[in-house]
């Protein structure tokens, strides 16, 4: 088997010698047929749009992850202004000052499965996001003393349902921001 391979590599090597020697072109063993792109796959404006809004709205999640599991550690004012527009902005800073102020944080992690619903390229161009948050796996934990680490979820409250996200370009500096999040808790998914 060995002495198989050192005799095709070693014509490997020879053919590559003798074409980098020789003015002929070599031709290659991809038919061209399957080299080209096809224009089907060459995504649209709307296709580069949804799929930066998207993003935008996961590095959302992963910072209020972060944020919920200490929400007391610093201002997060500055982190989210980076990713958020009002009306979401003072929405999430005041949802993570109240978690500070039981004094509680969240633990476990959220699951999600985020799609862009609709797309408009007026400006200011804007993309709508459709959610299902399944927060099955995140629990209230307190950081009250003589209560730390008592879960103070509340069973009634949904633990599955649908989000509508509304992600905007801003033009001054260029960027997507996350500006609504609307749960619709009666909306099971």
């Amino acid at each position: 088997m060995t002495r198989i391979r050192c005799t095709v590599a070693g014509l490997m090597i020879t053919a590559t010698a003798v074409a980098g020697c020789s003015n002929t072109t070599v031709q290659s063993a991809v038919p061209p047929s399957l080299s080209v792109v096809s224009p089907s796959w060459i995504p649209t404006p709307e296709h580069a749009m949804a799929g930066a809004a998207l993003q935008v709205y996961r590095q959302y999640w992963q910072l209020r992850e972060h944020a919920e599991a200490s929400p007391g550690a610093q201002d997060w004012r500055a982190s989210f202004a980076h990713l958020l527009a009002e009306p979401a902005l003072t929405t999430i800073v005041d949802e993570l000052a109240d978690l500070a102020s039981i004094p509680a944080h969240m633990a476990g992690q959220y699951h999600r499965a985020p799609k862009a619903r609709s797309v408009s390229t007026v400006e200011p161009a804007r993309v709508v996001i459709v959610d299902c948050l399944d927060a099955s796996a995140e629990r209230l934990v307190s950081d009250r003393p003589g209560d730390a680490g008592k879960n103070l979820a509340n069973p009634g409250q949904p633990r599955r349902y649908r989000l509508e996200v509304e992600v905007v370009r801003c033009p001054a500096p260029y960027r997507w921001l996350v500006r609504t999040i609307r749960p619709q808790l009666d909306e099971a998914c």
